[in-house]
């Protein structure tokens, strides 16, 4: 048998015995997306639908409902860094139409201040 310094041969057991424990931790991380991201662009979408999105900033609207199913697929496919982008942009695109279609209404007198 090879005859090692001291320090080493400890280094090596105590290698092979956390290796194990560590490689098990690792399997039993999983990488998702916060459900936060998910929440904000589902209750966006849904305010932007409120205030008539749909009639005031058609366009707007649509590029929000499209970021927005596009982030389902990817978080189906778990790619979740793809999800949360297009999660984020979802949510912009909706609070942008809210905001175009409350002042579309603001000024066409459909609303009150």
């Amino acid at each position: 048998m090879l005859k090692l310094p001291l320090k080493f041969q400890f280094k090596q057991k105590g290698l092979l015995l956390m290796g194990p424990f560590f490689v098990l931790l690792q399997a039993c991380v999983n990488p998702t997306l916060s459900e936060q991201e998910y929440n904000l662009a589902q209750v966006a979408l849904k305010s932007a639908q409120d205030s008539e999105a749909r009639r005031y900033a058609p366009k707007v609207f649509s590029q929000a409902r499209r970021y927005m199913k596009k982030a389902e697929r990817s978080y189906k496919k778990r790619d979740f860094d793809l999800a949360e982008k297009y999660f984020k942009k979802s949510r912009y695109y909706s609070e942008k139409a809210e905001n175009i279609s409350r002042v579309k209404m603001f000024t066409k007198g459909d609303m009150l201040p």
